[in-house]
């Protein structure tokens, strides 16, 4: 499931026992459901994607903007009820966190920005 950023910051907020059984529950809850929904192997079709001129193609990106955005409601309510879990100075300092995430992120991709780009030859 690949777990959403705000568990990253779970250990940072000192959880009880208590929140860190809920977390659990819902997580565990959570592989379940998406387990269900999700389809095996490659949705059929993923090979119009690759072709413009495929008669296909139009309902096959459709389908894929259907799937993002179910995927996305999935990710954003499970966020919702992890951060539900928080005591409102968690919350608070979960602010913090991200914000201070944000400013590192800024500067790596500016650091990124200013590098010159490889020659190649």
């Amino acid at each position: 499931m690949g777990g959403p950023i705000i568990l990253r910051s779970f250990r940072a907020l000192d959880l009880t026992a208590a929140q860190q059984q809920q977390v659990h529950t819902i997580l565990t809850n959570a592989r379940t459901q998406f387990a269900a929904k999700a389809p095996t192997g490659a949705p059929p079709d993923m090979l119009a994607l690759a072709n413009p001129g495929d008669p296909g193609y139009a309902g096959a990106v459709q389908a894929a903007k259907k799937r993002a955005t179910d995927r996305i409601q999935q990710q954003s309510d499970l966020n919702q009820q992890l951060y539900n879990v928080l005591t409102a100075d968690q919350k608070a300092q979960l602010g913090k966190l991200v914000a201070s995430w944000k400013a590192r992120m800024a500067q790596r991709t500016e650091g990124v920005r200013s590098q010159p780009a490889p020659v190649n030859r």
